[in-house]
């Protein structure tokens, strides 16, 4: 117990740092709201503290806030400190599919893939876990591996791919070291159909993924994530992004559910509702809300044991040209009228699928904050997006809250 206050007094004094610069952020409304809805989680960190569990496991899933990877940073590290650390986590080739992705690693690949997001409908891939898929129907095709941060990344000896059936024409994978000599190897007894796990046999910052040539079984590759692991007790937090995405489209994707719930999480933390409000059509608050009830449900349903801890957007901005024609057009951005029915919404169904929320919106400052946010250098122009800063500064609010449970849990429970 001890241990874990010190360490909330350390992350309290570097958020108050930090927010010293920015007075619009309500500190007294820093909390969990409906913490019934983290009854599960806050009984994991209690085991694991006794000894009675050696993993804790979490998932933090939304749109382009997440994809990044700055809004995730602080919860990882801190869980890790305090709890050890089980892994990076969940990983994906964004480069190779076009896309940006977190800093602190590399995937690239001499041949061209195809590649979708759940959000965009132009191909018929599906996706899964990770949101977004890569494709390649060539045999020789590889993914080369890079820790650019071999201290976040850590040192993993488990490497598991989620990928398309390999009883359906998926190719087999091998894992070699940059060199191609053995890295890992499979581990058919852990592995199914569209889950391959290898342990890693020369720990390594490089590696490539490569198909089975010499088997050649399969008509193409179809890749979903990859997750990097070890067998060390600690945290283990999964990171999935998708610019653009919204409640429904993780909804509608193939294997996501299936895919989340084998992660066998303790806690999810679900950050959407941007691009819901932020969409050029019409807002409709009932076919919002619709879309997160069946999320919800889908999700409690695969993971019945599982605590759900939503965090509502912040107020993105709205542009309002005020003079000038054609290319010297003058702007001043409004709040977006959709950010406070949106987390209305998210509140209501929190209540009635006894999550836990988390009112980023209000805690930020609630109407017109993103404007101050703005001047102080945390936003993007539009002032939609934080700069890496600014999503630090969010991730660290978020931890702060986490452990404050995490503290008083541990409390009532000695």
């Amino acid at each position: 117990m001890r241990q874990i206050i010190i360490f909330i007094l350390l992350v309290s004094g570097s958020i108050n740092a930090q927010n010293d610069s920015l007075s619009c952020i309500k500190d007294s409304l820093n909390f969990i709201q409906n913490t019934s809805g983290l009854s599960a989680f806050l009984k994991s960190t209690n085991q694991f503290s006794k000894g009675e569990l050696s993993k804790l496991r979490v998932v933090h899933l939304g749109d382009s806030h997440v994809q990044a990877g700055f809004f995730s940073e602080p919860i990882r590290n801190d869980l890790q400190l305090q709890f050890g650390n089980a892994g990076r986590g969940l990983v994906f080739p964004y480069q190779v599919a076009g896309t940006n992705g977190p800093s602190d690693y590399n995937f690239g690949s001499a041949q061209v893939w195809k590649s979708k997001r759940n959000c965009i409908n132009k191909s018929n891939l599906p996706t899964g876990i990770a949101g977004h898929t890569i494709y390649s129907k060539q045999l020789s095709a590889r993914l080369n591996f890079k820790a650019r941060n071999r201290l976040e990344i850590g040192t993993p000896n488990r490497i598991v791919l989620y990928h398309a059936s390999l009883a359906d024409s998926n190719f087999s994978y091998l894992l070699t070291d940059s060199l191609g000599n053995g890295f890992a190897e499979l581990d058919k007894d852990k592995s199914s159909d569209m889950r391959s796990e290898f342990t890693i046999l020369k720990p390594g910052s490089t590696w490539r993924v490569l198909h089975d040539t010499i088997a050649k079984t399969g008509s193409s590759s179809t890749l979903f994530g990859v997750s990097l692991e070890n067998e060390s007790k600690g945290a283990l937090v999964h990171t999935i992004g998708v610019n653009g995405a919204e409640y429904q489209h993780y909804l509608h994707s193939e294997f996501f559910i299936k895919q989340l719930a084998e992660l066998d999480a303790e806690l999810v933390i679900i950050s959407l509702g941007t691009n819901e409000a932020y969409n050029s059509g019409v807002f409709d608050s009932l076919v919002f809300e619709a879309q997160v009830d069946s999320f919800l449900t889908e999700v409690q349903t695969a993971l019945p044991n599982t605590s759900i801890l939503i965090t509502t957007p912040p107020g993105i901005g709205q542009a309002v040209r005020v003079s000038g024609r054609r290319k010297r057009k003058t702007y001043r951005y409004i709040e977006n009228k959709n950010i406070p029915i949106v987390c209305s919404v998210l509140h209501k169904q929190a209540i009635k699928h006894n999550a836990a929320i988390w009112d980023f919106y209000q805690i930020m400052g609630g109407r017109d904050a993103m404007n101050v946010w703005a001047a102080k250098g945390l936003t993007d122009k539009r002032r939609i997006h934080f700069s890496r800063k600014g999503y630090l500064i969010q991730g660290s609010l978020l931890t702060k809250a986490i452990h404050n449970e995490i503290i008083q849990f541990q409390q009532k429970n000695d």
